[in-house]
């Protein structure tokens, strides 16, 4: 997994976002059991998600 940039050196904001409860506690119980923070998981999520999208996007014809 691609490091992240670390909370000190970053400015950060708040993202609010509309989640099914099911999905919710999903994710609690997942970041209980790795013992992380949900805003670890989602932080993780997000950058690993950009880098799927940035590949897809270089394996398409430039054309």
């Amino acid at each position: 997994m691609e490091k992240k940039p670390a909370t000190e050196d970053s400015e950060t904001h708040m993202l609010n976002i509309r989640l099914q409860e099911e999905l919710i506690k999903r994710i609690k119980v997942l970041c209980d059991e790795k013992e992380i923070t949900v805003q670890d998981f989602v932080t993780d999520a997000i950058i690993e998600k950009i880098g799927l999208v940035h590949k897809e996007r270089r394996k398409k014809s430039r054309l």
